[in-house]
């Protein structure tokens, strides 16, 4: 997507951290925003912030777990703005423990969000960006633990690759059928924000190296260089391990 000015865009979990520092990134390119997030209160003083940009900022409480919701904020975004062109899927949340002493519940709540909520944001906004005829593009927020394997975070890794799976696959069904639509996954590591007040990265670099994706359709967005050597380390293992097949012809 060349010229993000005046294009419309959907980013859930905006209230804060990560979703916030993207659409603040959007706003300040000259995006028309809804924004969106459980937390409604949080929602609209985010909102506000958006605002003073002097970009359009419309705001709608969203649960990402349900579907029928989705609908509902595209189909608003849509009659308020006329389409739809870029869909950033953010929203999420973590837990932690070993993973055989999760409750089932922990599991359900981290993957319905996380991923779930991912897929019903990919089910709901491509259609919509599809039928706007113009470029477009797909934001999925990850995690370094879609591409690493960080203990006592089993639901939250599960999730996370799975957004990886489906933003690679999603890439290649738009390029199947010569769509004008691009779809980058973040990789976000140390990111200071509510979940982890101890994060050495703002959520503002986040935004920068999205709005880049966006623009030269970059596929895969890194935000630091945490855990380079784990990732390296582990891909390098998965591939050596063809070297283990026995042939029992």
């Amino acid at each position: 997507m060349n010229n993000i000015r005046g294009s419309v865009a959907v980013v859930t979990g905006a209230a804060s951290g990560i979703g916030l520092g993207i659409a603040h990134g959007l706003a300040a390119e000259g995006a028309n925003l809804l924004v969106t997030d459980i937390d409604g209160d949080g929602l609209a003083l985010a909102a506000a912030e958006l605002r003073t940009h002097g970009t359009q900022v419309e705001a709608a409480t969203l649960d990402v777990r349900d579907p029928a919701a989705f609908e509902i904020v595209g189909d608003r975004c849509v009659e308020r703005f006329g389409a739809l062109n870029i869909a950033v899927n953010n929203a999420g949340i973590v837990n932690g423990g070993l993973a055989w002493e999760l409750s089932l519940d922990d599991w359900h709540k981290v993957i319905d969000i996380n991923l779930w909520g991912v897929i019903h944001g990919v089910h709901a906004f491509v259609p919509r960006i599809l039928a706007s005829g113009a470029e477009g593009h797909v934001v999925n927020v990850a995690s370094m633990a879609a591409v690493d394997a960080i203990s006592r975070l089993a639901p939250y890794t599960v999730a996370k690759h799975g957004v990886l799976g489906l933003s690679d696959v999603l890439r290649a069904d738009l390029a199947s059928v010569d769509a004008l639509v691009g779809v980058s996954v973040v990789f976000p590591g140390r990111i200071k924000t509510g979940m982890n007040p101890i994060g050495t990265v703002e959520p503002a670099t986040v935004a920068a190296n999205v709005i880049d994706a966006i623009k030269r359709q970059r596929p895969y967005v890194f935000t630091d260089d945490h855990s380079t050597a784990e990732v390296r380390s582990r891909l390098e293992a998965i591939l050596s391990a063809r070297g283990d097949v026995i042939d029992a012809s």
